[in-house]
């Protein structure tokens, strides 16, 4: 009995290192229908960026890092979205920079001709909110700050743009 007892107490100690250790695996998921989880990140150009300031917009919220060779094929079909909807939609690009180089970053971004606000994830920790797996993923998330639809790997513009129009139409 005693050996029972203590097999439970380690079983539950090892459970609760395991979730303090991967908060986002063990909560809500950012899901279609669900509220995007909320973000402070600071972007390139040194400003801070909140999900809270974008509410009353259509947001959407690309992942990405340098190394990942489909985030390459979709960055220019993310320039013309901005080119095309800059007024209608609000468009940020959160780096993973846990897994990333900030030169690496920087020279992405130069390459690209990323005209809009490059969020910079240092801990992952926006990247583990949203579960972002694999990358690219790019969520589009409405007026009022609700996830209406999500895109897991590379995009073309033709996708995009039925997306920002059912987003638009919300």
């Amino acid at each position: 009995m005693k050996r029972k007892g203590m097999l439970l107490l380690l079983i539950a100690l090892v459970s609760l290192a395991l979730y303090s250790k991967y908060p986002a695996r063990t909560g809500t998921a950012a899901k279609i229908g669900a509220q995007a989880p909320a973000f402070a990140l600071t972007a390139l150009d040194g400003q801070t960026y909140t999900s809270e300031q974008f509410r009353g917009k259509p947001l959407i919220v690309n992942f990405w890092a340098s190394w990942c060779e489909p985030c390459k094929v979709e960055a220019p079909a993310l320039v013309r979205l901005h080119e095309r909807y800059q007024d209608q939609v609000e468009l940020v690009a959160v780096n993973i920079t846990a897994k990333d180089r900030i030169e690496s970053v920087r020279a992405f971004v130069s390459e690209h001709g990323l005209p809009f606000p490059v969020l910079l994830d240092e801990r992952a920790e926006t990247a583990q909110a949203y579960r972002i797996v694999p990358i690219p993923t790019t969520y589009l998330v409405d007026r009022s700050g609700i996830i209406a639809d999500k895109i897991t790997g590379a995009a073309d513009y033709a996708t995009f743009e039925k997306k920002i129009t059912a987003l638009l139409q919300r």
